[in-house]
């Protein structure tokens, strides 16, 4: 189960991770004040894990319900990005505080601590630096950059809410068949689809920079 758990959490900071980095992407910074922020968000990161653990509180299948509700506001936040005229940073904001959250309680199921908090720190810190650095690209796309990350928003909405269907489900197979890890096996493959798709949208906009220089 803690396995499982753990699997969630680090799937969950890879989506939000790629999701800040994007957003920054908005902002003309340079690579220090950007990796600046990012290990400041990664920090805070550890020490939201860290103190999450130390809490450690069962919350069952009410996870279930708070992946449904994770999922529900990060559609509501992609709608105030796309849809009404605010400034960013409230935007921003909310994604970073809903990362915290979703963090301490999938945190709050787990005992290793500080090896958990560590390891999603640096993961997180690199995949915000690897998104940031994308979307210097990904600006030169034909299809606007908000709407970008708007289809990025959706797809991990997508994902976190097959969790919540599925959670349930899940926690009762008896592992002692299998690994709980290759339940996930699936929702790996599907975070490679959305790797592969970036990838792919960096290339084409690399190109179609190079073909207009030209």
């Amino acid at each position: 189960m803690f396995d499982l758990i753990f699997s969630y959490l680090l799937i969950t900071t890879i989506l939000f991770s790629a999701n800040i980095g994007l957003f920054f992407g908005n902002f003309r910074l340079n690579n220090i004040k950007s990796s600046l922020i990012f290990m400041l968000i990664g920090i805070i990161l550890f020490i939201v894990v860290f103190t999450s653990s130390l809490l450690t509180f069962s919350l069952g299948d009410y996870l279930a319900y708070i992946f449904i509700l994770i999922s529900i506001i990060i559609f509501i936040i992609m709608i105030v990005y796309l849809k009404i005229n605010i400034k960013l940073m409230p935007v921003i904001s909310a994604t970073i505080i809903l990362y915290y959250i979703t963090s301490f309680l999938l945190a709050s199921q787990l005992n290793e601590y500080v090896f958990n908090g560590l390891l999603l720190s640096v993961v997180s810190i690199i995949v915000m630096i690897v998104a940031f650095q994308s979307s210097k690209l990904l600006i030169f796309a034909k299809r606007p950059y908000d709407v970008i990350i708007g289809e990025f928003m959706s797809l991990s909405g997508i994902l976190i809410f097959i969790f919540g269907l599925t959670y349930v489900s899940i926690m009762n197979l008896d592992y002692k068949m299998f690994s709980s890890f290759l339940i996930l096996t699936p929702t790996y493959q599907l975070i490679y689809v959305i790797i592969g798709i970036v990838i792919v949208l960096i290339i084409g906009s690399y190109w179609n920079d190079k073909k207009n220089l030209r």
